[in-house]
C-alpha cells in the first residue's frame, strides 16, 4: 500500500508502515565535509591498503605448498576474526562509545599487516588474519552504529552505500599497485604499504570522529533504564535476520576473493594479472556502487535489491557452465565481471537495511548480532564453496551453491518482505503485523502474535 501524506503534519501514514521525518540539522547528510572526512576518506586509505594486500594474499597462501582448500583459510580465518568481533564491538560500542573503538580498529589493522611479513608457518599467517579480522570489524561497525544514530533514513543508504563504494576506489588502484609492489619487493611487501595506510587512517578519524551520544544519567534514588532484551530484539525482525545471513551466503566468497584464488588454481594466474582483474573488477562496480545508494533511498531498498541478487544469480549459473565445460579465460573473465557488475547492486542494502531497523535502546548490541549473522553467513559461505564443493565435487558445483543461495534472497524478499519504496525512509513491516520499531521511526513486525 501506498503511504498516505498528512496534509497537516507532512507525516506519511499508512497501514504497512511509517515514514521517517526530514532530516534535521543534527542529522548527518549524505554528502558533507563531515561525511567526507569521518567516514569515506578513512574508508578509503583503508581499502586502499586492503587492496595493495589483495593480489599478494593467494600467492602467499599458495608459497606454503597447501591444497586449494587448506589454501582458502588464509581468507577464511580473516572472515572467521569478522564473526568474533561483532558481537563484543557492539558491546564495547555501546559501553565505551564508538570514538574508541573505531580508533583501536585501525592500530590493530596495521599491526596485523606488520607481523604477516614476519609469518614463517601457515598457522601464524592464518592467526594474523583472524586478528586482522576482528580489528576491521570494529572500525565498521563503529561506523555502521554513527550513521544508524545520525543519518536520516532517507539519507542512509546512500551513507552506507558510498562506504562500502569507498572499498571498491580503495581496490581500483590498490590491487594493480600491489601487484607490482609484489613483483618487484616480493609477495610480502604489500603489507607493509598496508600497515603503513592502516596508521594514515587514523589521522581523520582522530581529528573528526565523534563520538556516541550519552544517555543522561538517572535521578538519585531514579530506578536505572532496564536493557533491552535479546527477545525483544530478535524476534520483530527476525525476517530480516534471515534475509542478512542468505544474502552473506551469497556473497561471501566473492567478498573473501575466493574468486581471485580459483582463478590461481584454475588458471594459473599470479599477482599482477590477479591485481589487473581486481582492478577492472573494481572499474565496473565502483559507479554502480554508488547508483545502488542513490536507488535504495529513491526507489526503496527491495527496488533495488532483487534485481540484484538475481543477476548474481544468473551470473553464477553461467560460471558454472564456464567451469563445467572448461572454457577458456576469456569466458571466465567476462562471466566474472558480470557476476561483480550484479553483485554491486547488492552492495551496502543490507547493512543498510540493519541502520534502518537498530533500536536506539540497543544500537551498538543490535548491529553487533546483525553484522554476526552477515558474517556467520560470510564465513560459512567460502567454507562450503572452497572445502566441501570445489575440493570434492567439482568448482561448478561451488558456483552452484552460490546461485541458489541468491536465489533465496530474492525469493525471501520478493515473498515476505513489504516494498519499502520511495524517497523517504525506510519502512520495516512485516507481511503479519506492524508496530514503531524504536530509534527508527518505521514500523516492524508486533512480537508475539
Amino acid at each position: 500500500m501506498e503511504p498516505r501524506q498528512d496534509p497537516a503534519s507532512g507525516e506519511a501514514a499508512s497501514r504497512g508502515g511509517a515514514v521517517a521525518a526530514p532530516p534535521t540539522r543534527q542529522e548527518a547528510a549524505a554528502f558533507s565535509w563531515n561525511a567526507f572526512i569521518s567516514t569515506y576518506l578513512p574508508a578509503l586509505v583503508l581499502a586502499l591498503g586492503t587492496g595493495i594486500a589483495l593480489p599478494a594474499i593467494p600467492t602467499l597462501a599458495k608459497s606454503f605448498h597447501v591444497s586449494f582448500g587448506v589454501a582458502s583459510w588464509v581468507t577464511i580465518s580473516f572472515l572467521a576474526g569478522n564473526v568474533a568481533g561483532t558481537v563484543p564491538s557492539g558491546w564495547l560500542i555501546d559501553r565505551f562509545g564508538r570514538r574508541r573503538v573505531m580508533l583501536a580498529g585501525p592500530i590493530l589493522t596495521s599491526l596485523m599487516a606488520f607481523l604477516v611479513i614476519t609469518a614463517h608457518t601457515f598457522p601464524e599467517l592464518l592467526l594474523y588474519r583472524f586478528i586482522d579480522g576482528c580489528a576491521a570489524q570494529m572500525w565498521l561497525m563503529g561506523r555502521l552504529a554513527a550513521i544508524s544514530q545520525r543519518a536520516a533514513a532517507n539519507q542512509r543508504g546512500r551513507q552506507v552505500s558510498w562506504m562500502f563504494g569507498m572499498d571498491s576506489t580503495g581496490r581500483l588502484t590498490g590491487p594493480l599497485v600491489g601487484g607490482f609492489i609484489a613483483a618487484a619487493w616480493g609477495i610480502r611487501a604489500p603489507f607493509a604499504a598496508y600497515g603503513f595506510l592502516a596508521l594514515l587512517a587514523l589521522i581523520p578519524g582522530f581529528m573528526f570522529i565523534q563520538d556516541t551520544e550519552r544517555r543522561p544519567r538517572p535521578e538519585p534514588g531514579a530506578k536505572p533504564p532496564t536493557r533491552m532484551p535479546l527477545r525483544q530484539i530478535i524476534q520483530p525482525r527476525l525476517v530480516y535476520f534471515g534475509v542478512a545471513f542468505f544474502a552473506a551466503m551469497a556473497r561471501g566468497p566473492v567478498q573473501a576473493d575466493l574468486l581471485h584464488l580459483y582463478a590461481a588454481y584454475a588458471y594459473h594466474l599470479g599477482p599482477t594479472a590477479i591485481g589487473i582483474l581486481a582492478t577492472g573488477a573494481s572499474c565496473i562496480s565502483l559507479p554502480i556502487g554508488f547508483v545502488a545508494g542513490w536507488m535504495m533511498d529513491r526507489f526503496g531498498r527491495k527496488k533495488t535489491m532483487v534485481p540484484g541478487f538475481t543477476g548474481v544469480t544468473v551470473a553464477m549459473i553461467l560460471l558454472a557452465v564456464s567451469a563445467f565445460l572448461h572454457l577458456s579465460l576469456a569466458w571466465y573473465v567476462g562471466l566474472f565481471l558480470i557476476g561483480v557488475a550484479a553483485q554491486s547492486l547488492t552492495g551496502g542494502s543490507i547493512q543498510t537495511v540493519g541502520a534502518d531497523v537498530a533500536p536506539a535502546e540497543a544500537r551498538g548490541l543490535f548491529l553487533g548480532l546483525w553484522r554476526f549473522t552477515g558474517q556467520g553467513g560470510t564465513l560459512i559461505s567460502p567454507f562450503v564453496f572452497a572445502n566441501i564443493l570445489s575440493d570434492h565435487t567439482g568448482y561448478g558445483s561451488a558456483f552452484l551453491y552460490i546461485a541458489a543461495s541468491a536465489a533465496v534472497v530474492a525469493y525471501l524478499l520478493i515473498r515476505y518482505v513489504p516494498e519499502t519504496g520511495g524517497r523517504p525512509a525506510v519502512v520495516a513491516t512485516s507481511p503479519i503485523a506492524t508496530q514503531p520499531v524504536a530509534g527508527t521511526g518505521a514500523a516492524e513486525p508486533a512480537a508475539g502474535r
